[in-house]
């Protein structure tokens, strides 16, 4: 009996030891996973030519099209010429293409900017926000077009009701989008340029 009550023990001990590698295994390998699966933030290349760019966000702008009706033409011509095209460092580095500022201390990036300040361009330093990925740069401006802020959640509703992209344009300067008073021309002639207009639905 009492070597069968040894042999069991022994038996025992084996199995504990084993259950606790398997467990110390599995915690590593789902720790890895956790880190692996963190998404990594895209960049992009500072020489990225307009159609490039265009090629690149007009499906995604199209998606945002559907889901709350602003043009495509609108969001792709506001990225381009906010961004330039891509090639700003805020676009290509943060994946921020329409200069949206930081709401929170994370996630976050100081840069100078350009603002109309009583008929004046003057460069003023700003925390913008940074994104993954330039899907979610479009995703944030097309939800800020269309919810709003807190303090004012139908801001932009001229915008929503737009019929064509000209409308679009011009009330997003009337709702107060930009402090650039030739904003909706920027935008139209953008359009017009590189036939945005071509991807609205």
């Amino acid at each position: 009996m009492k070597i069968k009550s040894k042999k069991w023990a022994g038996i025992g001990i084996g199995i504990a030891v084993l259950c606790f590698a398997l467990a110390i295994g599995l915690g590593i390998y789902l720790h890895s996973t956790s880190q692996s699966a963190k998404p990594q933030r895209e960049t992009h290349s500072s020489k990225i030519t307009v159609n490039q760019f265009i090629k690149t966000i007009a499906p995604i702008a199209q998606k945002e099209q559907k889901k709350y009706h602003i043009p495509a033409s609108i969001i792709i011509a506001q990225a381009g010429t906010e961004s330039n095209w891509g090639r700003s460092k805020l676009a290509y580095k943060y994946n921020n293409l329409f200069g949206i500022k930081a709401t929170s201390k994370k996630n976050r990036v100081r840069m100078y900017t350009k603002e109309n300040i009583n008929g004046k361009t003057v460069e003023v330093k700003q925390y913008f926000a940074v994104y993954d990925s330039w899907e979610a740069s479009l995703k944030a401006h097309a939800e800020l077009l269309a919810h709003g802020t807190k303090a004012k959640p139908n801001v932009f509703k001229d915008v929503l009701k737009a019929k064509n992209y000209q409308e679009a344009a011009w009330a997003l300067q009337k709702d107060g989008y930009a402090t650039d008073p030739n904003y909706a021309n920027e935008l139209i002639y953008a359009i017009k340029k590189f036939k945005l207009y071509k991807y609205d639905q």
